[in-house]
Order: structure tokens, then sequence, then C-alpha cells
């Protein structure tokens, strides 16, 4: 099924009543096949955002619309089959590159043309041919033996092998330095092309060419809009 369209109804989130709203009241709809920014200072609500809108977790009030369905129990899993998740942190087994990026897919199952194809999207064939033992290089527990760009480009290959048509990236490239960084965005540019991605981003060139960016301050949406347009509103963006 393919959906076309978010909808936030009147959306309110607390993790605890007594703490107060970490999201207060958000009213916001968006065209999925689009690329959105999420931004905001530090506490501002970004990732319980995208945790609401992976069914993670479930609004205090409020509701949340997927086309014109509300996302309960019945529809999460098929809207959950559609997304891959890019976190800051990422978790990789201790185990080859290989099994890394075909984790959770059946051995019998894995199209090896489709993954050489996937490791060139994700900017990983030059590493992968420097080391020794290639695909099948053991990364050490949680990816101790390789470097935090190695990592999250094996973290884009595994996402995109799954080839879903939804990418949430939650600051995917805050750890990185420069050039790791400048590797991995191009790998993400690579994979996020006709796809609906929800980015969110602590530097702003990542999303200056989103469709819709959001930006939000202390759990609310205060404007939204393209990058150009939020520029000559002089606002919390500009």
């Amino acid at each position: 099924k393919e959906f076309k369209k978010i909808s936030f109804k009147d959306l309110s989130f607390s993790y605890n009543n007594n703490d107060g709203d970490v999201l207060t009241n958000i009213n916001l709809s968006f065209n999925l096949n689009s690329k959105i920014g999420i931004v905001g200072k530090t506490g501002s609500g970004k990732s319980t955002f995208i945790d609401l809108i992976m069914g993670l977790l479930k609004p205090t009030s409020g509701k949340i619309l997927i086309d014109e369905n509300e996302l309960n129990d019945d529809l999460i899993s098929t809207w959950q089959n559609q997304i891959s998740h890019l976190p800051q942190s990422i978790f990789l087994i201790n185990d080859t590159i290989k099994n890394n990026i075909t984790f959770n897919i059946n051995e019998t199952e894995v199209d090896i043309e489709r993954l050489k194809q996937v490791i060139i999207y994700a900017e990983l064939e030059d590493f992968i041919n420097k080391s020794e033992k290639g695909l099948d290089t053991i990364v050490g527990e949680n990816g101790i033996n390789i470097s935090g760009g190695q990592k999250q480009r094996i973290s884009i290959a595994r996402a995109v092998l799954k080839n879903p048509p939804i990418m949430l990236l939650d600051e995917a490239t805050s750890t990185l330095d420069s050039e790791s960084e400048h590797l991995v965005q191009i790998a993400l540019d690579n994979v996020m092309k006709n796809k609906t991605s929800l980015v969110i981003a602590h530097r702003l060139s990542t999303v200056q060419n989103a469709d819709n960016i959001i930006v939000l301050e202390k759990g609310k949406v205060i404007e939204s809009g393209k990058h150009k347009d939020l520029m000559t509103k002089e606002g919390l963006y500009s």
C-alpha cells in the first residue's frame, strides 16, 4: 500500500503528566513523497516528533492520521513496514560487514546484485575493497573496529537494502568529522531520491532543499515552509 499524507490533529504528548507536554497542540499535515526538514534547538521535541511518526509513542491527546486513517494498532505494522530509521546512535552486531548490512534478512533471500548496488549507493565500495577480507571483515562489538563514518554508511546500506518508501533520519551525521560527513551526506542524497524523507537536522545545509521545513520551539510548531520563505520571515529559523 502506498500512503500519501500524514496529519497531526490537536496532538500533544508528555512522557509524564507531572513534567508537562513535550509537544503541545500540533496541527500539521504534509504530503509523503517529499523531503521534510525538522529543525529546532536541543529539547524542542524533534526526536519525540519522529518517534510519534514511527508509532513508537502514542499521543497523550489528539491523533496522527495516515491518509484519513488514525495511526492505531490496526494500521501500525503496515505503516512501520514502510519506514527505515537512521538514528544518531548506530547499533552493529559483532559480525561481518555483510551480515550487518543484511541484518534481519534471511540469507537465502539476499540478492547479491542488489547488495552490490547498495554498497555503491552507501559509498562503501572503496572501504570494502581496501579491507583485507572485504565483505567478510568483522566490525567488532558495536563496530569498534571501524570508524564512525563507516558505521553510519553500513547503517545506510542496511536501510537501503530494506528499500522502504519512507526514510527517517535523526541527525544522522551529527557525530562525524567533516570528511566522513561529506561521504555520508553523498550516500544519503543517493538513497533519498524518489523517497519520502523526514530529516532532523542540526546543520541547516542538510535541509535547505527540503520541500517543507518544520521549526519546533519548546514543543510547538512555530513556523514552517521552504528555506527561502522562512529566511524572509526573519523568525527563529532565520
